[in-house]
């Protein structure tokens, strides 16, 4: 998922300074508890959003309570999977107090989301902080592995870990507060995983969230080998339904989609490749109770090393 701004913003050029590396300055937050802010002198509470756009997004009624309006031509914004526009909305600057920091940033709202807990969400890319750690056990705790995998993303897309197995990659999504029964992969990771672990697709679909309300159909992809990732293993993922709505449902040129345990060879179509590049999505997505059935306790987003690490 990415966000889109119009017109788009000239990208500022940096100058780099040769100094010595002060330690990173980091914070640290439990993943279901309320965090304190102001907007424009106005207090707020927000929610921490992992796995998703981690602008700061707010609840229409919080927008009408700041008396917020978009900012002129930059106020328009879109979330695209892929190149499929799912959620329209508007964006406006504002001064934002969070952590004892004062920092100016975009503030967003968008039509037929659903409702965000407490006033609105901030993800850790939009924080203004180095290191930014999430407690998913109260304390964080003590025990277990940190699997490390390189950090990719933005504050418009989003926190991924690198994830490479043999015949697969993907962005590894992290969400600690979102509930899904099994990890959730995009139709081009599933047809991935079916080839490379071996698998087929059982029983009916069903939907699930994938972004601020907006719901799409996946059914069970049941493994032949599991998926190992870290200190996690799965026999079954849930996985997008290949369809036309937007990228994660999309297949490259030339894959499979897995065996339908369910298929009647009798009703078997063969499709013609038309040779015009799609844009899939390849990304994962754990949830919560995924987390907390590995006895997960902690998740950091560490922008200065490039990494995001899991341990449990």
């Amino acid at each position: 998922m990415h966000l889109v701004l119009r017109p788009l913003a000239l990208v500022p050029i940096a100058l780099a300074l040769i100094a010595a590396a002060p330690k990173p300055d980091g914070i640290t937050l439990p993943a279901d508890a309320p965090i304190a802010a102001s907007i424009n002198g106005e207090p707020v509470s927000l929610s921490l959003a992992t796995g998703g756009v981690d602008r700061i997004t707010l609840n229409p009624d919080t927008v009408a309570r700041l008396g917020l309006k978009p900012a002129g031509l930059m106020g328009k914004a879109q979330v695209r999977i892929g190149r499929s526009k799912v959620l329209t909305g508007r964006n406006t600057p504002g001064k934002v107090m969070l952590a004892g920091l004062a920092f100016n940033q975009r503030l967003f709202w968008f039509e037929g989301a659903g409702p965000i807990a407490e006033h609105g969400s901030i993800g850790p890319m939009a924080l203004p902080k180095a290191v930014v750690t999430v407690e998913i056990k109260p304390g964080g705790g003590s025990g277990g592995s940190e699997w490390a995998l390189p950090l990719f993303g933005d504050i418009n897309s989003g926190s991924y870990g690198g994830v490479r197995g043999a015949g697969y990659g993907f962005g590894l999504s992290v969400d600690v507060r979102g509930r899904l029964p099994l990890p959730l992969a995009s139709a081009a990771v599933g047809a991935d995983l079916a080839t490379a672990l071996g698998g087929r697709l059982e029983g009916e679909a069903w939907e699930e969230e994938i972004f601020l309300g907006v719901r799409r159909p996946v059914r069970r992809l049941v493994l032949d080998r599991p998926l190992q990732l870290g200190p996690l293993r799965f026999d079954a993922v849930a996985v997008r339904v290949n369809d036309r709505r937007d990228a994660t449902a999309q297949l490259a040129n030339g894959q499979a989609a897995p065996p339908d345990a369910d298929d009647d060879p009798s009703e078997i179509v063969v499709a013609a490749d038309t040779g015009k590049q799609r844009r899939v999505v390849r990304v994962l997505t754990l949830s919560r109770s995924q987390l907390d059935a590995a006895d997960c306790a902690s998740l950091v987003v560490d922008k200065p090393a490039k990494q995001l690490r899991l341990r449990c």
